[in-house]
């Protein structure tokens, strides 16, 4: 079996991140029925189109970071070791962090339909609810650097710093 499919610390790969997609597929659902079928429902208004480059760069910038993260995640938790440079210095959960702040915000300007945001606080929300565990099984495997790492870096805004010492 490969490695990245074993579990370490009580957790495998994949995390909470079952729990997140199920909780926030619905409303992705509902956004692209909603936008396929009453566009002029989902329309931003016309005088932000200006805006819509904006939306390249959001996802140029969330693939990127996405796919730092994936490849990061795929390498190291074979080790077992805790990630907490590149994509995971930036932010702790960059793997939704880069859907709900880039990628979703960037198809919300391509699109021009105001949908594709009540996706990203769908998200943004089912990170919130669910990725307590997956940080509690992660203060008991590695401690004081885990604790130092909450202290450093925001668990889904990118740059942002931490506002106290708890796990969130």
């Amino acid at each position: 079996m490969l490695t990245i499919f074993k579990k370490q610390y009580g957790m495998n790969i994949v995390g909470q991140g079952g729990k997140i997609i199920l909780f926030m597929t619905p409303s992705l659902l509902i956004a692209i029925y909603i936008h396929l079928n009453s566009p002029s429902a989902a329309s931003l208004p016309a005088a932000i189109s200006l805006l819509r480059p904006l939306g390249y760069l959001l996802l140029l910038g969330g693939i990127i970071l996405w796919g730092t993260a994936l490849i990061q995640l795929l390498i190291a938790y074979s080790g077992g070791k805790l990630l907490t440079t590149g994509a995971y210095g930036i932010v702790r959960n960059p793997i939704y962090a880069s859907a709900a702040c880039f990628i979703l915000p960037g198809i919300t300007l391509l699109t021009m339909t105001w949908v594709y945001l009540v996706v990203s606080l769908f998200l943004y929300l089912g990170v919130m609810i669910f990725i307590g565990k997956e940080e509690k099984k992660l203060q008991e495997a590695f401690g004081k650097e885990y604790a130092e790492y909450l202290r450093r870096v925001d668990r889904l805004i990118p740059f942002k710093k931490p506002r106290s010492t708890t796990t969130g």
